[in-house]
């Protein structure tokens, strides 16, 4: 694994010095965005580190961010998009074997709506710390249907913070970043880990309590209740 992600790095390191900064940092981004595991610490790091060598500036920085924040965007919409057509798809087989169906959704979704600032405070945070699982995130905004300007807006700003950080250290000095990016990948993978848990946990009590499997807890009951009372 580590041999992997080396090879990662040894690739965006050439590709930076291959192409363009700007497009390197609009293409890798944009591959970041579509594969979690790539790290954007390591992107924007190394993006950084060129940006030193060339002689760019503090505004160069946050113009490569805004750069690589246009083709994250792009990568946010695609998976909130693949969360509200999902939504639809999958409804009726939800409702059938977890109970959850539009209007339970609905009721969840009208938690996300309304208050826009809150919302985007929300997702900010989230999108602008450095471990959290974005791909998840933007699938679950479109599942719920977030309004798109605020999933947006709020998706970009969290996204630049966050980059522009990584670009600062990378930027400082390569040595530090060598050391964050595989810490935030370490922290990234425990955070990976601890929402899939939760996810099947949660479909696991949802099919027990309110879907199909209600048959077979009954079942169970009744089985206890006749063994005991004989």
């Amino acid at each position: 694994m580590n041999e992997y992600f080396f090879a990662i790095e040894q690739w965006f390191e050439t590709l930076a010095t291959t192409i363009p900064l700007p497009g390197f940092v609009f293409v890798a981004s944009g591959l970041e965005e579509l594969f979690s595991i790539i790290p954007s610490s390591l992107v924007m790091g190394v993006a950084g580190s060129a940006a030193l060598i060339n002689g760019g500036s503090i505004f160069y920085l946050m113009g490569l961010a805004f750069i690589g924040n246009i083709a994250r965007l792009l990568g946010a919409y695609i998976y909130y998009w693949i969360g509200d057509k999902v939504e639809d798809i999958l409804v009726p087989y939800t409702k059938k074997y977890f109970g959850i169906g539009h209007v339970e959704i609905e009721g969840i979704g009208k938690r996300f709506k309304g208050h826009h600032l809150k919302d985007g405070t929300i997702l900010f945070f989230m999108r602008a710390t450095p471990f959290f699982p974005v791909t998840v995130t933007s699938i679950a905004c479109g599942v719920i249907k977030m309004n798109i300007k605020v999933f947006l807006v709020a998706s970009f700003l969290g996204s630049f913070t966050r980059d522009f950080l990584f670009l600062f250290v990378g930027y400082m000095g390569f040595a530090s970043l060598h050391h964050i990016w595989r810490s935030v990948l370490d922290y990234k993978s425990y955070v990976d880990f601890a929402i899939a848990i939760f996810i099947v946990a949660i479909l696991i009590y949802l099919y027990v309590y309110r879907g199909q499997g209600r048959r077979f807890l009954s079942y169970c009951k009744k089985w206890w209740n006749e063994k005991n009372s004989a």
